[in-house]
Order: structure tokens, then C-alpha cells, then sequence
């Protein structure tokens, strides 16, 4: 599941899970889930605001780690993607999340927005010389050569 990064203005406070990540990935009967930290292991307990529409688990080593490894200076206001990977019985492995990568469909598209670029004294591009797919073929007179 995807989670952020939750600050309250001066420093990172913990991760928002979300509602639905709440009902979903976390038994109501499990009072705290252990955080599996890169070689960390730390016991989370989970108040029962996290039920109340507040599902952010805060504790002082999870912020401490947040800020250690992802922030370390940086503005803290923009929230960080992580992925909260299931681990065990109410275990979780936190990871970051890669930046956005573009797929090949998505460069397809940019470059075909792309203008053509004349090359000085070279021929024009060959994409100028093609006809799209959806375009109709042209109509030929009878009096035009063939």
C-alpha cells in the first residue's frame, strides 16, 4: 500500500495511512504493528484516533528514521510516497517509493507532440513525408498522371 510521509509543520510526525488503508490492511484487534525499518524493527502502538478518521502512526523512533534518511535538512513540506510492504502478522516493511517514471506510451506521445526540427541544409525528416494512419488517401483526378 502507499503511504505519506505526515509532518505538522515544524518536523515529520509519523506516516499517514489513510482511511481505507486503515479498514482494509489493519485489524481493529491489533493494538500496535511492528515497522520493519531497513535493519530497525520498531513496535508501533495504534491509538484509537487511527480508527476515528486519524490514521497516522506516530512514534518518536519512526520520525527520528523519517527524518535521518529521507528529509536530513530538506523542507518537510511536501510529503514523501513510501510503500508499506505486509511483512509478517501485522509486520510492515517501509520502502521508498522510485520518483515517477515515464512509460513508453507516455514518451510516444510527448515525441509525437514534438514539432519537427529542419536540419540546415540536410533533408526534412521522414516523419514530415508520412501520412498519419487515420488521414484519407488522396483523391486523384482523371486528368492527373498517375
Amino acid at each position: 500500500m502507499v503511504v505519506r510521509t505526515h509532518a505538522n509543520g515544524r518536523s515529520v510526525e509519523g506516516i499517514y495511512v489513510g482511511p481505507r488503508n486503515a479498514r482494509r490492511k489493519f485489524p481493529r484487534k491489533a493494538p500496535a504493528i511492528e515497522l520493519h525499518l531497513g535493519h530497525l524493527r520498531i513496535h508501533c502502538d495504534l491509538p484509537p484516533e487511527f480508527w476515528r478518521g486519524q490514521p497516522v502512526i506516530r512514534d518518536q523512533r519512526l520520525s527520528d528514521w523519517l527524518e535521518s534518511r529521507f528529509f536530513h535538512g530538506r523542507a518537510r513540506r511536501t510529503p514523501l510516497l513510501l510503500a508499506m510492504v505486509p511483512a509478517g502478522n501485522n509486520a510492515f516493511r517501509l520502502l521508498p517509493l522510485p520518483p515517477p517514471m515515464r512509460t513508453a506510451k507516455s514518451s510516444a506521445a510527448a515525441s509525437a507532440r514534438k514539432p519537427a526540427v529542419l536540419a540546415p541544409g540536410g533533408p526534412p525528416p521522414a516523419a514530415l513525408y508520412r501520412r498519419p494512419a487515420n488521414a484519407a488517401a488522396p483523391v486523384r483526378s482523371p486528368e492527373s498522371p498517375a
